[in-house]
């Protein structure tokens, strides 16, 4: 029984001096830069959180230059089997034509500014992108996929466009420069 309490006694003594150590310890810490935030913090206007501004990447635009090689979602032995010609079709562009000026931009690069009656002619004003405004009337061409234009709206520019694809050939599809809008195509 002694050699128990004495163990016990010892026990407690180590205890009492561990949470000594221990309370030194957390006495000898610098508690400053905390202290110097807090009083910055208290300081600060009362409902607005500090502003932490990220300087974001700037933006680049990126064109896609490959549209014209073969496309990646047939297979390869289907393209030279069944791959039209470029230069045969009903639908083929006549590349014998002089281009006008609006062809040297894409369709989406161009915006239609506004329309008008002249001569008894519905005319449509085109902007490009290098800042100059054309004047356009039915059956001119514009954009870079031969689109001639079909009708001229008093708010709206239907143009069809001819595409080649390397299993059906020259195809037609429609789109519309709208007043105020991008380009969309129709279905």
């Amino acid at each position: 029984m002694k050699n128990s309490q004495a163990t016990l006694r010892m026990t407690r003594a180590l205890i009492v001096m561990t949470f000594f150590a221990l309370l030194t310890g957390c006495s000898e810490t610098n508690l400053g830069q905390l202290e110097q935030t807090l009083a910055d913090i208290r300081q600060s206007p009362v409902g607005q959180p500090p502003t932490v501004a990220v300087a974001l990447p700037e933006h680049q635009d990126v064109r896609y230059v490959h549209s014209d090689g073969r496309s990646p979602f047939l297979p390869p032995e289907a393209i030279t089997q069944g791959s039209a010609n470029r230069n045969e079709g009903a639908l083929a562009p006549d590349r014998q034509r002089t281009p006008e000026p609006l062809e040297s931009f894409p369709l989406q690069e161009l915006r239609l500014v506004g329309t008008m009656r002249m001569a008894g002619r519905q005319v449509a004003m085109i902007a490009s992108p290098d800042g100059s405004i054309t004047s356009v009337k039915q059956g001119n061409y514009m954009g870079t996929d031969y689109g001639r234009i079909a009708d001229i709206g008093a708010q709206e520019v239907r143009v069809v466009e001819r595409v080649f694809t390397q299993r059906e050939g020259w195809q037609e599809r429609e789109v519309t420069l709208a007043l105020n809008a991008e380009r969309t195509p129709d279905e």
